[in-house]
C-alpha cells in the first residue's frame, strides 16, 4: 500500500468526484483518505475501519477471506456525529501487500427510496386485495340470492329441519370447519349462508366456490390466485378465492371433485393459512373460515383412493346433514307458497293461492331433484297460470314415480314419448310467456331504449294492450301489488 500523501490527501489518481476512496493497512486501519471520504465519514485516518464503518461480523469475516487481486462488495452504515444514520456501499479491493482499496458511494437515500417503493408495494397489494374483494361483494349483492333452499331463510318447521338449524345455531359462534352433506339440490349453500350469516365474520365476504365446475386446469389458479405472467394469458396477478374471502368464510360446493393434487395444497391451507400464488414465490396468509359441502359419501371416496384421508379427517369436523324434500314433506305446502310469492313478485305476476290438487301431487311426488327442482316447478306454474288459483304440475322425472305411471298409460310394452312442453302451450300461453320474458329481460320497463316493446319489437302501446288481455299487470301496478 503506497504512503498517503502530505496533509492526508489521497494518493490514487483518477478519482471520480463523490466518490469516498480510502487506504486501509494491513491491520485494518485507513491510512489514506479522499475529501470526499473526509467530508462523508469525518476525521477517519489512523482509525481502526470497524470504528468508522458499523459492520457485521460476517462482513468482516467475508473481507478476511478475500484474496489479493480480489475484490469484495457489501453495505455498511455509518453513525455521523450529527446521530444521522448514513448507508454506504463499499467496494473493497485486497492490495498486494495485504492492504485495502476502499471506495464508499453515499446510498442514504436510494434505501429509503427501497423502503418507501417495498411500502408502497405493500399498501398496493392490500389495494388490490380490497378492490379484488369489494368487485367480489358487489357481483354478490348484484346476483339474486339462490332459490336453491327457498330464498333467503330457510323455510319450514318440520323436525328434520329444526335439527340443521340448531346444529347452524351451534356451531356458528365459532371457527371450527363444517363438512355439510346432502343431495343435490337439497340447500346446502343455504345452510353454508346461514352459518356466515349468524357468526362473528358476517360483514365479511361470503365467497361461494363450485369445485365442480372449474376445469382442473384452472382450479389451483382460481383457488389460490396467480402472479403475471405465470402462465399464457396471465395478463396481470389474480386474487384466488382464498385471498378474496380472508376474513370472511370460504363455501368450497363439490368438494369431493377436487383432484388429489389440488386437495393436498388445500390441506396445507386449512393447517397452516398459508399460500403461494401459482408461479409466485411470496407467501400469503390468510385468514379464512371455511365451510364444505358434497353429496358423495367422503369416507367412501377415501376408501376409493379419490379423496386425501388427511384431509377427510381436516374436514369432517362437524357435520351438518341436510334432509332431503321428501324428508320433510310437511314443509312442502309453505315452501311452494313461499317461492311462489317470490317469483311472482318478481314477474309482476300476482299471488294466486295453491289449489288442494296441487297440494296432493305435492305430496305424491318424491322430488329427486330437491328444493331446486321444486322450485322450477313452481317458476313453471307461476308463468302459466291463468286462473284464480295456481296449479302446480310435478316434472316428469326418469327417477320419480310418476314415469311408472306414464309408462302404464302408453300401454304395457310401450316406452312414454318425451313430453315437448311447448307443443303443450296454448297459443294465448306462449304469447303470455314471450311477453313475460321480455319484462323480465327489460327490468320490467315497457318504453324507451331496451325496454319490452323495442325488444319485441312492437308498438309500447299494442304491448300494453296485449298484457291487459293476458292479465299481465303493467309495470306501476305490479309495485303498487308489491308494496
Amino acid at each position: 500500500m503506497p504512503d498517503p500523501a502530505p496533509g492526508g490527501s489521497d494518493p490514487i489518481p483518477n478519482v471520480t468526484v463523490g466518490v469516498a476512496v480510502m487506504g486501509v493497512s494491513p491491520d485494518g486501519r485507513l491510512v489514506s483518505a479522499n475529501p470526499e471520504a473526509v467530508e462523508l465519514l469525518g476525521p477517519c485516518q489512523g482509525r481502526a475501519l470497524p470504528e468508522v464503518l458499523q459492520l457485521p461480523e460476517s462482513a468482516l469475516a467475508q473481507l478476511a477471506r478475500v484474496e489479493p487481486g480480489q475484490a469484495a462488495t457489501l453495505r455498511a452504515v455509518v453513525v455521523r456525529r450529527d446521530d444521522r444514520r448514513v448507508y454506504v456501499d463499499l467496494h473493497a479491493q485486497r492490495e498486494g501487500d495485504g492492504g485495502w482499496r476502499v471506495t464508499a458511494v453515499d446510498v442514504t437515500r436510494a434505501v429509503a427510496l427501497d423502503g418507501e417503493v417495498a411500502r408502497l408495494r405493500a399498501r398496493l397489494d392490500e389495494s388490490e386485495r380490497a378492490r379484488a374483494k369489494l368487485t367480489t361483494l358487489q357481483t354478490e349483492l348484484a346476483e339474486p340470492v339462490p332459490v336453491d333452499s327457498g330464498g333467503a331463510v330457510m323455510i319450514g318447521s318440520s323436525g328434520a329441519l329444526k335439527r340443521v338449524r340448531d346444529q347452524i345455531a351451534r356451531v356458528a359462534g365459532t371457527n371450527t370447519t363444517v363438512l355439510i352433506h346432502g343431495e343435490t339440490g337439497a340447500g346446502k349453500e343455504l345452510v353454508a349462508r346461514s352459518v356466515h350469516a349468524l357468526s362473528t365474520r358476517k360483514g365479511q365476504a361470503f365467497v361461494p366456490v363450485n369445485c365442480g365446475a372449474i376445469p382442473e386446469t384452472l382450479i389451483e389458479s382460481e383457488m389460490f390466485g396467480h402472479e403475471r405472467g405465470a402462465f399464457t394469458g396471465a395478463d396481470r396477478r389474480k386474487l384466488g378465492k382464498f385471498e378474496l374471502a380472508d376474513g370472511g368464510t370460504l363455501f368450497l360446493d363439490e368438494i369431493a371433485e377436487l383432484p388429489l393434487q389440488s386437495q393436498a395444497k388445500l390441506l396445507r391451507v386449512l393447517q397452516d393459512g398459508l399460500l403461494e400464488r401459482v408461479g409466485g414465490t411470496e407467501t400469503v396468509k390468510v385468514n379464512v373460515r371455511l365451510i364444505a359441502a358434497t353429496h358423495r359419501d367422503l369416507a367412501r371416496q377415501v376408501e376409493r383412493g379419490r379423496f386425501r384421508e388427511d384431509l377427510f379427517y381436516r374436514l369432517n369436523v362437524f357435520k351438518i346433514e341436510v334432509p332431503p324434500l321428501r324428508a320433510r314433506k310437511e314443509d312442502l305446502k309453505v315452501l311452494a307458497e313461499h317461492l311462489h310469492d317470490r317469483v311472482a313478485r318478481r314477474m309482476a305476476r300476482p299471488v294466486l293461492p295453491l289449489s288442494e290438487r296441487s297440494v296432493r301431487r305435492l305430496l305424491s311426488y318424491d322430488w329427486p331433484g330437491n328444493v331446486r327442482e321444486l322450485a322450477n316447478a313452481v317458476e313453471r306454474a307461476t308463468l302459466l297460470a291463468d286462473g284464480p288459483e295456481l296449479e302446480i304440475e310435478p316434472p316428469d322425472s326418469p327417477l320419480s314415480a310418476g314415469s311408472g305411471r306414464a309408462a302404464e298409460s302408453a300401454g304395457v310394452g310401450e316406452s312414454p314419448q318425451p313430453t315437448d312442453v311447448l307443443l303443450d302451450l296454448t297459443l294465448e300461453q306462449l304469447q303470455r310467456l314471450h311477453i313475460t320474458h321480455a319484462l323480465e329481460r327489460s327490468g320490467h320497463r315497457v318504453f324507451g331504449p331496451g325496454g319490452a316493446a323495442e325488444r319485441l319489437e312492437i308498438n309500447p302501446r299494442t304491448l300494453l294492450s296485449r298484457m291487459d288481455k293476458f292479465g299481465i299487470l303493467r309495470p306501476r301496478e305490479a309495485r303498487r301489488a308489491s308494496s
